[in-house]
């Protein structure tokens, strides 16, 4: 008997030592960092950004920090004046293409929008790394009592998948939609600290992958790893069960295919009467809804699953951004900022947008950016 409770302890003490060396490793190497030190605060939408503060990312293929600043509303901004101080407000709601971490503010859309609106209107950026469109509207929810002229949904292929991965919101047979309050996991909040949680994580996904072939490779995975080992109170078991299951990796796919499955048709339906509940609430204000989607392919696809073609409020990026590989990071798959300026020359062009942009030519302004980021690339290069 002692015998088998030294051999489990001495297992249980090279497993705690092995999980310190790989600690300090990721610890003194900066692996893992921007999760494991991102500054997230409880909310209904699962989480948020803390007010007033400044982090740290880094640049994927530069590997120099990006500063993010979140002003006095816990709003990623890139001027002096809060967002609650602005009017005119032009929000852009979404997840980690919209929130962009890992550009600088010169160069993300929202603040070139900015630029190129000249104080007619305010281009401000709601969007939170991760977020689906339950979280987003919720998100719009707590901020509607501003100045919002216009809501921006930033539409992404995994705004589908996210709404069933958060399981904040349930369809009644009436069509009745209604949300959830999520729970809190201390122990999750406490984990989501450390950076080996995040390797154990990373390391299972990609050797499911290679022995299953069925990981859906759009996202790099530390995107979703914060759902399930995360310091806010977001994590939840209901999230955790759902994470990357068979139907949350099969939606993408079941969207677009010949025959959607009735578990998929139903999720649409579900992301129908969210758009559509954020939409009626946004235009009895008096205000206006645009849908802007993603350049990719599988954008492109579910967008024209979800809302059609044809809408006057609605702009797809891959009309003007056919060959997405050309406006991504090398190391990470969102977009780099030859891809952010480029989207905000679509929109500024866009019939969709037009009554927020007035300069009559802004092509110097965008050969300005170009070098502006080419300049930026040949000073940081290694």
């Amino acid at each position: 008997m002692k015998g088998a409770l030294k051999n489990l302890l001495l297992v249980i003490g090279s497993v705690l030592f092995s999980l310190a060396a790989f600690e300090l490793f990721l610890f003194a190497t900066g692996t893992y960092q921007e999760l494991a030190s991102q500054q997230l605060e409880p909310s209904p939408a699962i989480w948020e950004r803390p007010r007033n503060a400044i982090e740290q990312h880094r640049h994927p293929d530069l590997k120099i920090p990006i500063e993010i600043v979140y002003d006095d509303d816990g709003v990623r901004n890139h001027d002096r004046k809060t967002t609650a101080e602005k009017r005119d407000i032009v929000g852009f709601f979404g997840d980690s293409f919209t929130e962009n971490r890992r550009v600088e503010n010169r160069f993300g859309f929202v603040r070139i929008l900015d630029e190129l609106a000249g104080g007619k209107f305010r281009m401000v950026n709601f969007g939170v790394d991760a977020y689906g469109i339950d979280q987003s509207y919720l998100r719009y929810k707590k901020y509607h009592h501003l100045d919002i002229d216009t809501v921006v949904d930033v539409f992404c292929e995994n705004d589908l998948r996210n709404l069933y991965e958060t399981g904040l919101t349930a369809l009644d047979e009436t069509g009745q939609l209604s949300f959830r309050q999520p729970e809190a996991n201390g122990v999750l909040q406490f984990v989501g600290r450390f950076r080996s949680p995040y390797l154990i994580l990373d390391a299972y996904y990609h050797a499911r992958a290679v022995l299953t072939s069925t990981f859906p490779g759009q996202r790099i995975f530390s995107d979703r790893l914060h759902r399930i080992a995360d310091k806010s109170s977001a994590a939840r078991k209901v999230q955790k069960k759902r994470l990357r299951d068979t139907f949350a990796q099969s939606v993408v796919k079941d969207i677009t295919g010949p025959s959607p499955s009735q578990g998929t048709l139903a999720l649409a339906q579900k992301f129908r009467a969210v758009l559509a509940r954020w939409r009626t609430e946004v235009e009895a204000r008096g205000r206006r809804f645009k849908v802007l989607v993603l350049p990719r392919h599988a954008d492109r696809d579910v967008a024209g699953k979800l809302f059609g073609r044809d809408a006057d409020h609605i702009l797809y990026l891959s009309d003007s951004m056919p060959d997405y590989m050309t406006y991504r990071f090398k190391y990470d798959v969102h977009w780099n900022e030859t891809g952010n300026l480029k989207a905000a020359e679509v929109v500024n062009t866009s019939p969709v947008f037009a009554r927020f942009f007035g300069r009559s030519d802004p092509g110097d302004y965008f050969r300005t950016k170009r070098q502006e980021i080419v300049a930026y690339y040949d000073a940081n290069a290694h």
